[in-house]
C-alpha cells in the first residue's frame, strides 16, 4: 500500500511539472506575440505616414502640372526662350522629395512628363571613424 502511494506522488508530481511547463511556453509564446504585433503596429503607422506623405506631395504635383496646362493654354504659341523643360521639386518628409520635369511644346501648347520620381535630397553623412582597407 504505501509503494501505491508513493508513486501516485511521484505521478502527482511529474505532471505537475509539465503542466507548469506548458503555461510557462503559452506565456511566453503569448508575449512574443504581443511584442510581434506591437512592432507591427508601429511599422503600420509609420508606413500609413509615408504613404500620406508621398500623396501630399502628389496632389502638389498634380497641382504644378495643371498651373503648366493652363499657362500653356494662355500663352501666344511663340517658344519661351530657354524654356524647353520645366521641373519642381516637392518635399515628401525628410530628405525625400518629388521631382517633376515635364517637356514643354509651346507652339502646340502641350506638355509631356519627363520625369516623375522620388529622390533623395537628404544630406549623406559618411562615418570615416571606421578605418576600412581601401584595396591597396
Amino acid at each position: 500500500m504505501a509503494d501505491y502511494e508513493i508513486r501516485r506522488k511521484a505521478n502527482i508530481g511529474s505532471s505537475s511539472l509539465i503542466l507548469i511547463f506548458i503555461v510557462l511556453c503559452l506565456a511566453t509564446f503569448g508575449v512574443l506575440s504581443l511584442e510581434n504585433a506591437r512592432r507591427e503596429d508601429t511599422f503600420s503607422q509609420k508606413n500609413a505616414a509615408a504613404v500620406q506623405a508621398y500623396y501630399r506631395a502628389d496632389r502638389e504635383a498634380e497641382a504644378f502640372v495643371q498651373a503648366v496646362d493652363q499657362t500653356l493654354a494662355l500663352a501666344d504659341g511663340a517658344k519661351q526662350p530657354g524654356r524647353d523643360t520645366v521641373s519642381s521639386e516637392f518635399a515628401i518628409d525628410a530628405g525625400l522629395a518629388l521631382h517633376v520635369e515635364l517637356a514643354v511644346d509651346w507652339e502646340k501648347k502641350t506638355s509631356r512628363v519627363q520625369c516623375w520620381k522620388v529622390v533623395d535630397r537628404g544630406k549623406l553623412a559618411i562615418d570615416q571613424s571606421v578605418p576600412v582597407w581601401s584595396g591597396e
